[in-house]
């Protein structure tokens, strides 16, 4: 069950529940998104169920991996293809324009499709304001030792300043390793600043009434999609936003071959 209800259920040993909402729970909502638990929406602390199991992942799912040589192979082999051009260190607004519900590349009207998955705020020079995110710094630390910690990702709940540790060597299965590399999570509030990624958006209703100024914004462009965690003003977790990405690659082709 969700945390939240778990705090509003009368249960036999009350204490217990206090004690699991005080440290493992609020301080750490605080630390991640600036906000006590009951001012989140119902979406991201649905996401921190309560279970009663011998399983200690933190996702249930039957089938749980990571690519057998690493995310940047993946990638690179999916991108490989001669209708495939990537360029890195551009920013989209260098190459588009939009006029009219007229979208132009590189000052030529064009009309394919364009799938947008930044933040939409920025698209559009943040005319009516800002859309607030969550941000994380990561402080990565190597060690000449065998292990950190002893597990993939430990959250910190309490009392430190970073939410959680990841050490790598557990979730690539590497062996005989020089040393062990760590990284330290740091939140703090997006400001737009050079070098600041968005990574979390902060889904309360006033921000949902400004995303949806820019979503109108958008929804005159012919044949431009949202997608993702920016774009959508939405919290995804990966396999839900992948196959999201799969089903809009479907509706475009079928629409195509309307055409």
């Amino acid at each position: 069950m969700p945390i939240m209800k778990l705090r509003k259920m009368k249960i036999r040993h009350p204490r217990d529940r206090t004690v699991c909402v005080r440290k493992c729970i609020l301080k750490y909502t605080m630390k991640q998104w600036g906000q006590k638990p009951e001012d989140i929406s119902p979406e991201v602390t649905g996401r921190v169920p309560v279970l009663v199991s011998y399983d200690n992942r933190y996702f249930q799912d039957k089938y749980q991996g990571v690519p057998k040589e690493g995310f940047t192979p993946m990638f690179e082999r999916m991108l490989d293809h001669e209708n495939i051009t990537v360029e890195t260190g551009v920013d989209c607004k260098e190459r588009l324009r939009f006029e009219e519900n007229q979208i132009y590349f590189d000052g030529t009207p064009f009309d394919g499709e364009v799938i947008y998955t930044g933040a939409l705020d920025e698209l559009f020079d943040c005319q009516f304001g800002r859309l607030p995110y969550r941000s994380l710094r990561f402080d990565f630390e190597h060690y000449e030792k065998e292990s950190y910690q002893g597990h993939s990702v430990v959250n910190y709940t309490v009392s430190e300043d970073f939410t959680r540790i990841t050490e790598f060597k557990y979730l690539t299965g590497q062996k005989n390793t020089d040393g062990t590399t760590i990284v330290q999570e740091y939140p703090f509030a997006y400001t737009g600043a050079e070098g600041e990624i968005p990574y979390y958006a902060i889904l309360e209703p006033k921000n949902q009434e400004l995303y949806e100024k820019y979503r109108a914004l958008a929804g005159g462009l012919p044949h431009f999609y949202l997608l993702g965690r920016l774009a959508e003003y939405k919290y995804y977790n990966i396999d839900a936003m992948t196959k999201k990405a799969m089903e809009l690659a479907d509706a475009i082709m079928a629409e195509n071959t309307k055409r």
